[in-house]
């Protein structure tokens, strides 16, 4: 009996092996490829209107692959012919057939005549608007977003979709229906950077306005947050995972509703951080709080994968294959090559008129000749900060008078040494995770106004940073050192195309080896969009083994394992679960790396691992995964039977105290046993100063010294101490000069250097130390059996201050340089009412005169309007 299929089903079988065409769409391709390259060439009107007509079918057809094509023949040729009525005609009509009613309004500008079929038509368009309407405010669902908007209600979800379909954006969507409607719920939102705490709290205190204040909400981004101990107030947790984390572990009461995870593919990134998001599900268990959770994540095949953290009744997938922007892949290499990427085909197709554009002098040809804006992906920051030192010594703009303010701005809130304050004056930047918050933030606006053209990137593009780029340049397939796997491709590549205009994005790849040919190739070809666990990915059968060697004998060092990981961060991360995992089994429970780590590690050892722990420790356990129990049982003792305390910040002459600084941190590394956990940190003969160099910098971020006076400071200590804080010369190997004589390729020079060195040890600072603080300070209110320390270094290193108004100020939400600019002004901004309760003058921030603390002051004013009165008041 002969199989029946479906008509559609047959067209678009059909329409796959069609040689019109993908003759057609190759011509299409080249033709495209030479537009943007200002050069001649020849698209026939027959070859247009065919391929109208093809990418019309092609989009009925319910076929990924076809409607995915549809989208990118029409888009081509909407850029190559902006002015054709008859290819906006059809690009309207494709894009209502692939659901997508967001369209830039140019585009509407074409209207059909009136006939019973349009009338038809008009009737269904305005029924399948009205379906697609957002819930809030206005604009309509594209795609697949609505599906994916009404899943996250759902008590477990998990949704990929590709980078331009605006996953975050539903979710922030999501609560902003749920509070306006007045419903009284706890949110928490998980980022993965800090920097995208600030770019979340923003976006949902524009959106929320009033309704913040009128439903009793706020938005708050640490556990100390201001009023986060109202029981009258529902709130929005904007969170790292490791603020999270410290959240559950330090006494939280508050229920949670719904558990948002963004850029959930970090959970496969093999580093210690990962672990993070395996702990909150333990706590989470723990402390039988069962929130709905969603976990977005860019375009995988499996996203169902991470629902194995949540240990809960198999939820709902969704993946949203077609994206409502198209990539188009070029590959340039040495031998003067240069292709284009056909997808129908997967093939590559020479573009002969363009091979100058693949001789050694590739990125300056592409920089010179492509329009719009420009990302630059760079697998390290020495290579991002050269690139674009160099594009600025080649860039023949001029000076842009409208970025003065920007490199002025650079410049005070850093140094006038750090080089990019004067490469963004001809529009040039980079961007990565060391460069200052502030500063990246001020950066990513800038881009997105369209007064950066050119931005050199490392992978922090990966970490859910949306610029609105036209074009990419990829020449290397690494991640640091880590090859690229190709769903980080792919996440990568997906960041260029511009979902509210020309929803088009050129990815320009060039190859400096065969190698790289043959690899990049690889990349772009694969369909192998699998996203893998970190802790399958780094836990296999031998560690694990030497992971339960460990554990029988009690050892946390873990010798064993330390004798197959050479690499301290892998250590690190494998050190971890071992942790997760060892909690878990004294506290008979389940979870992902109970699990794992049982399928190599037997029911009787297990059995002997309990034993051993309960002899060396008896019911002592360990919840937090920094630490493991001989840390902190160590501590509890040192706490109980010494007189230890926080130094004062100052000595008795009023100079930063350094002395009693490093002695305590020498008894804080011999509690905590830094020689075995913290090589980095450890007193050593080889490197017998390292905790005196941190001794200063700890006590001048804590005083309060800007991030230009620091940078100062360690610009002119180092022209002495030429490896002040990085003894080892670790960092001037990777990124420095070798000596003072001469400067080598591809290296900082000494300024710039030195403000990488600060960068690195205020991250040690405030993440290292900030944990070993904390740590130390609730020891010792419980020995104490009090509720706050009054010389509490983990908040003073967290909020880089002593003053209690600056500290108060940060809590609120302003940046650190914010609020000592208020707290330090002779304006007496802040007040104290007859309650006795702290507000702050709105009126005299305006006289400030900064714009920066104007903006932070009409978000923060949302989200705190009681903290806010005027001069009259």
């Amino acid at each position: 009996m002969t199989k029946k299929i479906k008509l559609r089903d047959a067209i678009a079988s059909d329409l796959k092996k069609n040689q019109y065409l993908k003759q057609l769409h190759q011509e299409l391709l080249r033709a495209y490829g030479l537009q943007l390259f200002g050069k001649e060439f020849q698209f026939k009107n027959k070859s247009i209107q065919d391929l109208l007509v093809f990418a019309d079918i092609m989009s009925k057809t319910e076929d990924v692959k076809l409607e995915q094509l549809s989208l990118e023949i029409v888009i081509c040729l909407n850029k190559m012919y902006p002015q054709s009525h008859s290819i906006k005609f059809y690009k309207n009509q494709i894009f209502e057939e692939l659901g997508n009613y967001s369209r830039p309004e140019l585009d509407n500008e074409y209207k059909p005549g009136k006939s019973v079929d349009s009338i038809i038509d008009s009737v269904q368009r305005v029924n399948e608007m009205s379906l697609r309407h957002f819930p809030t405010g206005k604009g309509y669902f594209i795609g697949d977003q609505k599906g994916l908007y009404n899943s996250i209600s759902k008590q477990l979800n998990s949704f990929s979709a590709p980078t331009s379909m605006g996953k975050s954006f539903l979710m922030k969507m999501f609560i902003e229906e749920k509070v306006s409607s007045g419903e009284q719920l706890n949110f928490v939102y998980l980022v993965p950077t800090k920097a995208l705490i600030t770019e979340v709290t923003n976006d949902l205190c524009n959106k929320l306005g009033d309704n913040l204040k009128d439903n009793h909400y706020r938005i708050v981004n640490h556990f100390d947050s201001i009023g986060t101990g109202s029981s009258l107030t529902n709130f929005i947790y904007v969170l790292t995972p490791e603020r999270f984390v410290n959240l559950l572990l330090n006494n939280f009461s508050g229920a949670i509703d719904y558990l948002f995870i963004d850029e959930a593919q970090n959970i496969s990134k093999d580093d210690s951080r990962s672990t993070v998001y395996y702990r909150i599900f333990d706590l989470l268990r723990q402390q039988e709080y069962a929130p709905k959770i969603t976990f977005a994540s860019p375009l995988i095949e499996n996203p169902e994968i991470f629902e194995t953290l949540a240990s809960l009744e198999k939820g709902n997938v969704l993946k949203a294959n077609l994206s409502p922007v198209c990539q188009i892949y070029f590959l340039l290499n040495e031998k003067g090559t240069f292709e284009v990427y056909d997808s129908m085909t997967s093939e590559f197709l020479r573009i002969n008129d363009l091979s100058s554009y693949s001789n050694v002098y590739y990125l300056k040809n592409l920089l010179y000749t492509l329009p719009g804006q420009k990302l630059i992906y760079r697998n390290s920051v020495n290579n991002a900060v050269n690139g674009a030192n160099y594009w600025y010594q080649e860039c023949d703009d001029p000076i842009d008078k409208k970025l003065l303010k920007l490199s002025d701005y650079i410049s005070k809130q850093v140094h006038p040494d750090y080089c990019l304050s004067t490469i963004v004056k001809k529009g040039i930047a980079y961007h990565f995770g060391k460069v200052p918050d502030e500063v990246r933030n001020k950066i990513e606006m800038a881009f997105n106004d369209g007064k950066i053209n050119t931005l050199f990137c490392t992978s922090t593009l990966m970490e859910g940073v949306n610029l609105p780029a036209d074009n990419m340049i990829i020449d290397n397939r690494r991640i640091g050192n880590r090859v690229m796997r190709p769903f980080q491709f792919k996440n990568l590549t997906g960041r260029v195309g511009r979902l509210s205009s020309s929803m088009l994005g050129n990815i320009f790849i060039t190859a400096t080896s065969d190698m790289d040919y043959k690899k990049f190739k690889e990349l772009i070809r694969s369909k192998d969009m699998t996203a893998v666990l970190s802790i399958t990915d780094l836990m296999d059968t031998d560690i694990l083994k030497a992971v339960d060697v460990d554990l029988k004998a009690g050892d946390l060092t873990l010798q064993n394992v330390r004798e197959k990981i050479k690499n301290q961060h892998k250590f690190d991360t494998v050190r971890k679960f071992s942790l997760i995992y060892l909690n878990n089994l004294q506290n008979s429970r389940e979870g992902v790396v109970t699990r794992h780590f049982s399928n190599v590690i037997s029911s009787e050892d297990r059995e002997a691992i309990r034993k051993t722990f309960k002899e060396k420790y008896e019911d002592h356990t360990e919840v937090d995964v920094n630490f493991s129990i001989d840390q902190s049982m160590k501590l509890e003792k040192y706490v109980k039977k010494s007189d230890i305390i926080y130094p004062h910040i100052l000595d008795e002459n009023g100079d930063l105290n350094t002395n009693s600084t490093y002695e305590f941190l020498k008894q804080l590394g011999d509690i905590y046993n830094w020689s075995k956990y913290e090589p980095e940190l450890a007193i050593s003969e080889e490197n017998n100063i390292i905790l005196q160099d941190y001794a200063e910098l700890l006590l001048r971020w804590m005083n309060g010294d800007s991030l230009h006076q620091l940078c100062d400071f360690m610009i002119q200590y180092r022209k002495k101490e030429l490896n002040f804080l990085d003894r080892s010369q670790k960092i001037r190997d990777n990124y420095g000069k070798i000596n003072w004589c001469g400067r080598r390729n591809n290296s900082l020079d000494e300024s710039n250097l030195s403000i990488y060195v600060l960068l690195k040890a205020l991250d040690t600072i405030q993440f290292k130390f900030g944990n070993y603080f904390l740590k130390f300070s609730h020891a010792l209110m419980k020995e104490r059996q009090i509720d706050k320390l009054e010389n509490d270094w983990y908040q003073y290193v967290e909020y880089g201050a002593t003053d209690k108004n600056v500290i108060w100020l940060e809590q609120l939400g302003y940046a650190r340089n914010s609020a000592f600019a208020i707290a330090n002004s002779e304006l007496n901004i802040i007040l104290t009412d007859e309650l006795g309760n702290k507000v702050l003058l709105r009126n005299r921030i305006e006289e400030l005169k900064r714009p920066e603390i104007i903006d932070e002051t009409e978000r923060i004013i949302k989200n705190y309007p009681d903290l806010f009165i005027s001069e009259a008041d």
